[in-house]
């Protein structure tokens, strides 16, 4: 289980806490891959590549939401 946060979104300690947080859990699952007969750098590029497209993913749906948001408040005025 990951623990949940303890700070408030906007304290700068946070991101550390959440590193920790995640840290235990993403050891075991390179240890995983690793055992199952997978190369280091093969895992770690790819890992990075599913966080990239996660964040891309993320990030296109804030746009959309912003995007829908300015739409429907630009027809009220």
């Amino acid at each position: 289980m990951i623990a949940r946060p303890r700070r408030v979104l906007n304290d700068p300690k946070r991101s550390e806490d959440c590193e920790l947080a995640i840290q235990l859990r993403l050891m075991e699952l390179l240890s995983d891959a690793f055992d199952a007969g997978w190369g280091k750098l093969e895992v770690l590029a790819a890992m990075n590549r599913i966080a990239d497209r996660a964040a891309l993913k993320l990030d296109a749906k804030v746009q959309f939401d912003v995007v829908s948001y300015l739409q429907r408040f630009s027809k009220k005025s």
